[in-house]
């Protein structure tokens, strides 16, 4: 199970929020285990393709349900 609380991730390219979401399944694998892991960027969903900026807060929101 991941325990970190933070996660940094140093690259040369350019990422998009689809790209990192695929980096961090692949670093990390349990959480490739989690069906609809999403990530937020600057407190919003971006799409997929939405480019990732140097400095950007990213959260890992895990699968939840409510009612």
């Amino acid at each position: 199970m991941l325990q970190n609380k933070e996660i940094v991730v140093s690259t040369d390219k350019i990422l998009t929020a689809s790209q990192l979401l695929d980096q961090l399944k692949s670093n990390y694998p349990s959480l490739a285990n989690l069906p609809s892991l999403r990530i937020a960027a600057e407190h919003h969903f971006p799409e997929a393709n939405f480019i990732l900026q140097e400095g950007m807060e990213i959260a890992l929101i895990p699968p939840v349900s409510g009612g």
